[in-house]
């Protein structure tokens, strides 16, 4: 007897896979064409002024949603075991930062969007502010959640989640202190982070579904 996960949650969980392509999809094309976007001086973040920016802002709320659905999929089939609770509760709070992060904007710095003085730094409005604390509630709690998740996983599957946890606040940590160029760090830890995330559910629907299997067929 063959049993799976039902359709509805392998969706949910699903959605965690497409929010990286979405947000990963815009946010490199937004690099390769928008005029006075400069990975070496700006962040992905600042793909959401000016002209255009409305896609990155679409992606950062779509994404973010979708990662809220991904959270709630984690939550049904995580019944048992290490994390059952922190991991959906941490990744539903990496989708709401990035809901955050689309809704109030990141400040205008460094000649982008265009129109702005090359040399001016950036004013933290209110906005901006808030953009800064969804962005730290919303990688903080992905970091974590590697780690939550590398304790409850075994072999690759922790390993994996192993280092994604220690390389992302690594590169944060080089990007803030200009040993790399803080965007270009910055986006290679979001794209490990999405990485990370769509393997996590990958492995968490190919895990629930074995275990069903397991109960199923130990009553067949």
């Amino acid at each position: 007897m063959t049993c799976t996960i039902s359709p509805t949650d392998r969706m949910l969980l699903t959605a965690g896979g497409v929010a990286g392509i979405l947000f990963c999809g815009v946010a490199t094309y937004g690099i390769m064409t928008r005029p006075g976007f400069d990975l070496q001086r700006h962040a992905v973040s600042n793909l959401s002024l000016g002209d255009g920016g409305w896609t990155m802002v679409a992606a950062f709320i779509g994404s973010g949603l979708l990662t809220l659905l991904c959270a709630i999929g984690m939550a049904r089939v995580l019944v048992d075991g290490r994390g059952r609770r922190a991991i959906p509760i941490l990744i539903g709070l990496y989708g709401l930062g990035l809901v955050l992060a689309g809704i109030f904007p990141p400040p205008a710095c460094c000649g982008f969007p265009a129109g702005t003085p090359d040399d001016q730094l950036p004013i933290m409005t209110p906005g901006a502010i808030v953009h800064s604390i969804a962005f730290m509630i919303a990688f903080s709690s992905l970091i974590i959640a590697c780690f939550v998740a590398a304790r409850r996983l075994s072999g690759r599957g922790s390993t994996i989640s192993l280092a994604a946890g220690i390389s992302m606040p690594l590169l944060v940590g080089l990007g803030m202190a200009n040993i790399v160029a803080p965007g270009v760090a910055f986006f290679v830890a979001t794209l490990i982070g999405w990485a990370w995330l769509a393997v996590l559910v990958m492995q968490l629907a190919d895990a629930t579904s074995a275990s069903v299997e397991s109960v199923a067929a130990s009553q067949a």
